[in-house]
């Protein structure tokens, strides 16, 4: 990320409106990390903060290996049907060499563990052609210069079994992540690996085999303890390098205020005396500009916002992302899992760009510089094309992630 690169006169002067400064913390500057390279044992006593930085920039591979088909594919198809279910492109090793040449740094790979898991019936295994593929898809963007992170993401949300049967949801849960941890302990510590996605929080409520959980706030946030917890301990005591590896935690539905929010507690790990901790949020606001890209129905029908970018709403969105300051200042590395703006579904079926999306885009951008996050944008080839011409194809777009990948920022 170019923090030397200075943006629009316009975009800058609305930045200085909002009360913003662009200084950087004396914790940013102790956590700025001169040496463009590094091997693994550079990982190995780095800690959380300085981690996040050279993370830098990150994509996700949207809508791929979590597209959950196992509803229709069963739980034993060829692991390229549930990777292109929901519509994507067999992932090649050439698009994570594009996102790479883009100026990404990072990428997320969401995953759905339990598309080939029938633990209704009893089976915990997960198959062992889409753990392969899983592994091929890190090796590929390994191979390619990248950061990467694994997770357990949606999965056909029985998450919401922690809300009905814990000791079920925990035998999941344990399936996921012995089967995971032990098939990546010997893995590159620039593999990270995220305990959940957004369903921690009020989804361990949500709706599984027609039956809802009924936990309190205050509840989902205490069982959010424990699992961060007993999720670091897990992966620790699995040895090789997943005793040192960076881990990520989801925050409260991975909302910035909720899990900013005194009830939100990050787990100890006592094995390691720096910090290899990281917290996870997610960033869609305002959701009618962020989220939506046609008429929705939210307790009456809702239009998409078409535009963004006064200066309250720029005011705002830096305020959302100085609530998490505390978290840096506790060491504690902070990532952007997701971000994004959506696109207008046109009449013809077609989508086209909003008005404002550069300056949306650049101002979560400078606040992630601002503040040592490591941004990674949720796309499912839409900006970011993963058939044809790959990369971005967008000028401005392209520019702007050009100019943020880590290698520009010293």
């Amino acid at each position: 990320r170019n923090m030397k690169k200075l943006k629009s006169i316009c975009s800058f002067l609305l930045i200085l409106i909002s009360g913003t400064s662009c200084m950087l913390s004396a914790k940013d500057t102790e956590s700025k990390i001169e040496d463009k390279t590094f091997n693994e044992s550079d990982f190995e006593v780095m800690n959380a903060l300085q981690f996040t930085k050279i993370m830098g920039n990150g994509i996700n591979l949207g809508n791929t290996m979590e597209a959950a088909g196992a509803v229709w594919l069963g739980y034993n198809a060829k692991p390229e049907q549930y990777e292109t279910s929901w519509g994507q492109p067999v992932t090649t090793k050439k698009i994570f060499e594009a996102m790479k040449d883009a100026g990404f740094d990072s990428v997320r790979i969401p995953v759905a563990w339990t598309s080939t898991m029938d633990w209704r019936n009893g089976d915990f295994k997960i198959n062992d052609d889409f753990m392969d593929r899983v592994k091929t898809l890190v090796d590929w963007a390994l191979d390619a210069g990248l950061i990467v992170m694994i997770n357990d993401h949606w999965d056909y949300q029985w998450w919401g079994l922690f809300g009905q049967d814990k000791t079920l949801a925990y035998k999941i849960f344990d399936a996921i992540w012995d089967d995971v941890g032990t098939n990546f302990k010997d893995y590159s510590y620039k593999l990270v690996f995220e305990a959940g996605n957004e369903e921690w929080g009020h989804r361990f409520n949500d709706e599984v085999d027609g039956k809802t959980g009924n936990l309190t706030v205050a509840e989902q946030y205490k069982l959010m303890t424990e699992l961060s917890q007993y999720f670091v301990d897990k992966i620790r005591k699995q040895g090789s390098k997943n005793s040192k590896r960076f881990l990520l935690i989801p925050g409260y539905n991975t909302d910035f205020v909720k899990t900013t929010d005194s009830q939100f507690k990050m787990p100890a790990d006592p094995s390691n005396n720096i910090s290899k901790l990281m917290v996870s949020v997610h960033y869609y606001s305002p959701a009618l500009y962020s989220l939506v890209g046609e008429p929705v129905d939210w307790g009456g029908i809702k239009q998409p916002a078409k535009t963004w970018g006064t200066v309250k709403e720029i005011s705002e969105q830096n305020r959302l992302f100085n609530l998490l300051k505390n978290f840096k200042n506790d060491g504690i590395g902070v990532v952007i899992g997701e971000y994004a703006v959506a696109m207008l579904k046109n009449k013809d079926g077609s989508y086209s760009r909003k008005e404002n999306d550069v300056l949306w885009l650049e101002n979560v951008l400078d606040n992630c510089d601002r503040n040592n996050y490591a941004p990674f944008l949720w796309d499912c080839n839409n900006y970011f094309h993963k058939t044809g011409k790959l990369g971005f194809t967008d000028s401005d777009i392209a520019e702007l992630y050009k100019s943020r990948r880590y290698e520009l920022e010293n």
